[in-house]
């Protein structure tokens, strides 16, 4: 248990909270008071207890990613703060706008090949009903695109 002190009237202890797993998913307990109850992120509890929920990501600064000859999968370049991305590494600032790396490979679509390979006219039309039509290509280690298609999707994020 951590204790942090704020003023020397008011102190905060901190613990990690009590999970309990149901049929409907999990409960996130407070690990103050007994009999538990349940406690929700940003929502004061009638204890006093708020969960409060952080991300947090490990990167590697210019000198270790240049020392140690890492390259950017988006870029190609080494040297930059980087985050470890996959089976390789990404700056990270946006180094090359309009490429994205997905964190889950989309769904691909035999049709958004069809589509992708249809007259610009026609595609452009099919493409406001339907997503913007994209090509997953695949990258190497270093970055580099190794030419192959791996197939189509939607897109319809951002």
């Amino acid at each position: 248990m951590k204790y942090h002190s704020k003023r020397s009237e008011v102190k905060v202890r901190e613990m990690p909270p009590k999970v309990e797993a149901t049929k409907k998913g999990v409960l996130i307990l407070c690990p103050f008071c007994v009999p538990t109850h349940t406690i929700l992120p940003g929502i004061e509890s009638p204890c006093g207890t708020t969960l409060k929920v952080t991300a947090i990501q490990t990167y590697y600064t210019s000198h270790a990613t240049r020392h140690s000859d890492i390259h950017c999968l988006k870029c190609g370049l080494a040297g930059g703060e980087m985050v470890k991305y996959r089976n390789g590494y990404v700056h990270l600032y946006d180094c090359k706008p309009g490429t994205k790396l997905l964190t889950e490979i989309p769904p691909l679509s035999k049709i958004a090949g069809i589509v992708f390979k249809l007259p610009a006219r026609l595609r452009t039309y099919l493409e406001k009903h339907m997503g913007a039509v994209k090509e997953l290509q695949e990258i190497d280690q270093e970055g580099k695109n190794t030419g192959k298609v791996l197939g189509y999707f939607f897109w319809k994020g951002v």
